[in-house]
């Protein structure tokens, strides 16, 4: 871990609820403060002595020993972030994404230090935290356009297995493990489930595509994946000349799969019958939990396994539409330009991408992830709502009915104009 010249100080911009400042303390000791030694030594020189800045962890300001007085403010709003008397310590903020910073160091009661945080033209390091193939994919469009508003030489981290994938998809964005020693700013993005270290806003609350955009203070609409990506990916050749489907049963959770018995076996048949091969392109052949065991469906092809993520961008690019859940692979099929039928009743329908024809029953417990004090525990224990022994257990995922489905393909073809 990164020896630095004096003690941590954390300082939080805002005031937390007990339960939510309990949370982030516990990741703050796990996870954040790693991630400032991970940051490396306080980098950018202020004329002052002993005094750095940098936003490669949150705002961190080294203050050496002396009679200094820091005021941090809002540089759009003017409120007050921290003031205090500070003297041999590396202040540094709990809140990871960006905030225009204004910075104001005074000595013996004569300012000595000004600055305002602006990325304008600057090397900056975005770290995608989040091992989900969907997070990282809902962010990328957010994190292009801020190299684009900004001007700025943006290197981007993902996790090491999807770094090929990103070469292709975005090969103007260099990629990094480690934060470049040029960055005047760094920013961690997760999926903000609950964690006001990575988000100002609860990311359970708002579109996934929203949580990197917020973090990095952009405005406006979220843009669509370019254009341009799709057509790469189409000029590379068709894995096939008969017309198919591309379809993925699993999800990173056994919870987010479609569970109504059969469905998926009866689907897959109503494709065939219209002449589609169906390709079944999901990593696993069978995933278990909580009880459930869900299966590549009875005549869909297997293309399960290993593959690398590029060759199923490449098979989605070509396919006339992708049947699966909200995960990872319904937005690489939106990347690769592919019509999605998302099957999702866990999440409300707002929260995945809106070019997707979303299949769900309103009628039935539903959304239970954006519950703010349980969204997590779906994905990783059980159904939060209900017990396992209960009627309604998972009824959001069980309670689809594959007319449902059907009827969602059929939409989906009229409004695009067929396949």
């Amino acid at each position: 871990m990164e020896a630095f010249s004096y003690p941590v100080r954390p300082f939080a911009c805002r005031t937390y609820p007990e339960e939510l400042r309990r949370t982030m303390d516990s990741n703050d000791e796990v996870f954040f403060r790693p991630l400032c030694a991970f940051a490396g030594a306080v980098a950018g020189e202020t004329g002052v002595e002993g005094l750095r800045l940098d936003f490669r962890c949150g705002l961190r300001l080294e203050v050496p020993e002396g009679d200094y007085h820091v005021r941090l403010t809002d540089g759009e709003t003017g409120v007050v972030l921290f003031e205090d008397d500070v003297s041999g310590a590396l202040l540094v903020s709990d809140e990871k994404y960006l905030i225009p910073w204004h910075v104001e160091v005074a000595r013996g009661g004569e300012t000595v230090f000004v600055h305002d945080c602006d990325v304008t033209g600057q090397s900056v390091y975005i770290a995608l935290l989040s091992a989900n193939l969907g997070d990282m994919l809902a962010a990328l469009p957010n994190i292009e356009e801020f190299a684009a508003v900004h001007d700025a030489r943006v290197t981007l981290r993902v996790v090491e297995t999807y770094e090929s994938l990103v070469r292709l998809l975005y090969p103007a964005l260099p990629l990094a493990q480690a934060v470049p020693e040029d960055a005047y700013a760094a920013y961690y993005l997760g999926n903000g489930n609950g964690d006001p270290h990575q988000s100002p806003v609860d990311g359970r609350i708002i579109p996934l595509e929203l949580i990197s955009r917020v973090s990095l203070g952009l405005e406006g609409a979220v843009p669509p994946p370019s254009a341009a990506i799709g057509a790469r990916l189409r000029a590379l050749p068709r894995p096939m000349e008969e017309p198919y489907v591309c379809i993925a049963v699993q999800g990173s959770s056994v919870l987010k799969s479609w569970l109504w018995p059969g469905g998926w076996d009866e689907v897959v048949s109503v494709l065939r019958a219209a002449g589609y091969r169906v390709l079944c392109i999901d990593r696993e052949r069978e995933q278990s939990g909580c009880g459930i065991t869900v299966r590549i469906p009875e005549g869909a092809e297997d293309f399960t396994g290993a593959r690398p993520l590029e060759e199923r961008a490449q098979f989605l690019a070509h396919a006339a539409f992708f049947v699966g859940l909200g995960s990872g692979l319904a937005w690489l099929a939106r990347m690769a330009g592919c019509p999605v039928v998302m099957i999702a009743g866990f999440s409300l329908p707002w929260y995945e991408f809106p070019e997707a024809e979303r299949v769900w029953n309103p009628r039935v417990c539903h959304g239970c992830f954006q519950q703010t004090q349980q969204g997590k525990s779906f994905l990783t224990a059980h159904c939060p709502r209900y017990g396992k022994d209960s009627p309604h257990f998972l009824e959001c995922q069980r309670q689809i009915a594959p007319r449902r489905v059907l009827a969602g393909i059929e939409r989906l073809a009229a409004r695009i104009g067929g396949f």
